[in-house]
């Protein structure tokens, strides 16, 4: 060993000393690959790589791996890194016998996805469409947030919406949905997020008020049920980030929240 390496002055090329060969635990070069040092040989953990983009290639080094894509929620998009692939449904009457997943092509032309949970077909989107009779509007009044989380209705709009052979879902239905996800308000909402095993995949659309101030984007989701009381109000659907809950609640039917359609059975 040369006298600089004695007293520790390597010469170093990354993490290994190019005159006595030592080795650091620094610098070290996973170009090629991520889970080993191309100079010394070291081997890390396979959590070095980045599978986020493709379960199957590193997003850093190029790596290739088979079979980790997640087909489970949707046969043409993993739920794990997003990679879409085409023709693989097994559809019968629009649902795909394998996933649950379809779509369907409403009266206005807008194509909606479709989600099967038990026996009940639902609007995996938030509709968007324009209402014949009521009012609607669009969060904030910005036509760019239509885009991703849908119109708000009244429920004079909300009763409209509904092409023959769907309908707005009664209270009956929302319970039926709650009762069959296991009648848990917190094990639902993680069910019925964004991500979740369902394909549901709820987006926080927040609410207007009667007056017509906007809330909640982000925060909330709140759809509405076919189904009054006898105190002028309507049952909602709702959703909420913060206390990560879903569950029934009456609301003013003058309020403006999101809309899903159920498949008549």
């Amino acid at each position: 060993m040369s006298f600089k390496c004695k007293i520790g002055l390597h010469s170093w090329d990354g993490c290994k000393c190019t005159i006595c060969g030592k080795t650091r635990n620094a610098e070290h070069d996973t170009s090629a690959d991520c889970g080993k040092c191309s100079r010394c040989g070291q081997v890390f953990d396979d959590d070095s790589h980045d599978w986020s983009k493709d379960c199957d290639k590193c997003a850093r080094c190029g790596k290739t791996r088979e079979n980790q894509h997640s087909w489970i929620n949707d046969c043409e998009k993993c739920s794990k890194c997003g990679k879409i692939r085409s023709n693989m449904h097994q559809l019968r009457d629009s649902i795909c016998q394998v996933c649950g997943q379809g779509t369907f092509t409403d009266t206005d032309g807008s194509t909606h996805k479709i989600i099967k949970i038990g026996d009940q077909v639902i609007m995996a989107d938030n509709m968007s469409k324009a209402p014949a009779k009521g009012n609607v509007w669009v969060y904030d009044d910005k036509e760019g947030n239509k885009v991703e989380y849908g119109c708000l209705y009244d429920w004079e709009a909300a009763r409209t919406l509904a092409p023959a052979g769907w309908h707005l879902p009664a209270k009956a239905d929302w319970e039926a949905l709650h009762s069959l996800l296991g009648g848990d308000d917190k094990k639902i909402y993680k069910e019925l997020k964004a991500g979740g095993s369902t394909g549901f995949n709820n987006v926080f659309g927040g609410e207007r008020y009667a007056r017509g101030a906007y809330n909640s984007l982000l925060a909330s989701a709140h759809y509405w049920s076919d189904t009054a009381e006898a105190d002028k109000q309507v049952w909602q659907f709702k959703l909420g980030a913060y206390s990560e809950t879903a569950g029934l609640e009456k609301a003013d039917p003058d309020f403006g929240f999101s809309v899903r359609l159920f498949r008549n059975k």
